[in-house]
């Protein structure tokens, strides 16, 4: 059997997955099910989804500490490089930011954002340290490069002038499992499950300072004044390497102690019905290079506020765009959404005709050029 020419790093698929993970992980059940030849992938032995079963995906695991980032780290640039030589790799796609930069093949790199340049003092200082460490020489040594949205492609072209003309812009898909639950039961057992209020604003994604939370329950907190029987209920987890944000001192202050929830990290099978019985995704980040659960929340008729960047491109009208630094616009955009007078079918079609923008069949296809354009 010839060996596949084409490599992909999934060494990130070990721990819950937040919107990078999804990503790699749609895009590789998108590949075993379209992929125009075969793709070897190196992932985890242990992925806490288990990887996609097609002709198209050779998954080869591998196997190193899972909670250790600097063992991953190692492996994909010291052990990573050996590898694709061994196996006669032509080309290594590394899906998140960095590359081996040894690699000694091809290399097509995809860049989420660019918030440890943009934003950095919500980043870590590890990720700050690694990021502006290997990024760089990563976009130097890519032959290509893929961002998810224009406003990425701006900002890395701003940044990276040399690269601008190796930038691709080819936006993800949406997991097609994701529509409206029209099903009572399950809609009520997933409010049962989780404990959930009976009408409540919903912020789905991890609680890294980017996300702006304290401005979101600032804002909140105007709303609930006005509608005493809403609630904000966030489903995520602390981002890796930060402390977990001291949110219950600010909900004490802001005396919504009883009004917030929090519920750690939703598996992705719970995800539709509570996008369904939320009354709005509040999502004001300060900035996104994409924002998936936007888009999951649109899927799934659920209205959705956000800030400019990326969730905003993405969105369209569909979506009420809000400035992330102003907390009373971004409490009008939640009062606004959860007021209108549009049924919600109707504001559910605006996402629909949104949607069609974003399929995995087209992201696999548009990817597999990219591959071919580079090797040619």
């Amino acid at each position: 059997m010839t060996r596949p020419r084409l490599a992909y790093n999934a060494l990130l698929l070990r721990k819950a997955y937040s919107g990078v993970e999804n990503t790699i992980h749609g895009f590789l059940q998108a590949w075993a099910a379209h992929g125009p030849e075969p793709l070897r992938v190196y992932a985890p032995r242990r992925t806490p989804l288990p990887l996609p079963r097609g002709a198209a995906l050779d998954a080869r695991p591998v196997r190193f500490p899972r909670s250790s980032r600097a063992a991953r780290i190692a492996w994909e640039q010291l052990w990573l490089p050996r590898r694709l030589r061994r196996d006669g790799a032509a080309l290594l796609h590394a899906p998140a930011y960095i590359a081996p930069l040894a690699a000694p093949c091809r290399v097509v790199l995809t860049l989420h954002d660019l918030h440890v340049f943009t934003h950095p003092a919500t980043c870590s200082f590890e990720n700050r340290l690694y990021y502006r460490l290997f990024l760089p020489r990563s976009v130097s040594r890519a032959a290509a490069v893929i961002v998810f949205s224009e406003h990425v492609r701006r900002t890395v072209a701003a940044r990276f002038p040399a690269a601008a003309a190796r930038i691709a812009v080819i936006p993800p898909g949406v997991d097609p499992g994701l529509a409206p639950v029209t099903d009572p039961a399950r809609l009520e057992q997933v409010r049962t499950a989780w404990r959930l209020p009976p009408r409540f604003l919903l912020f789905v994604g991890d609680l890294a300072p980017r996300k702006n939370l304290p401005r979101l329950l600032d804002a909140f907190a105007r709303v609930a004044a006005a509608v005493p029987d809403l609630h904000l209920v966030l489903a995520g987890l602390p981002a890796a390497g930060r402390r977990r944000p001291p949110l219950d001192r600010l909900c004490a202050r802001l005396g919504l102690a009883a009004r917030v929830r929090r519920l750690g990290y939703v598996p992705r099978a719970d995800l539709p019905a509570l996008y369904t019985l939320a009354e709005a995704l509040a999502y004001p980040s300060l900035d996104e290079g994409f924002g998936l659960p936007a888009l999951e929340a649109l899927a799934c008729g659920c209205p959705v506020v956000c800030g400019p960047g990326g969730t905003a491109e993405i969105c369209g009208p569909a979506a009420v765009c809000c400035d992330p630094l102003d907390t009373a616009a971004i409490a009008a955009a939640l009062h606004r959404q959860i007021t209108a007078p549009e049924p919600r079918a109707v504001r559910a079609a605006a996402g629909s005709a949104r949607l069609a923008r974003y399929s995995w069949w087209t992201h696999v296809a548009a990817t597999a050029d990219l591959y071919r354009g580079v090797l040619g």
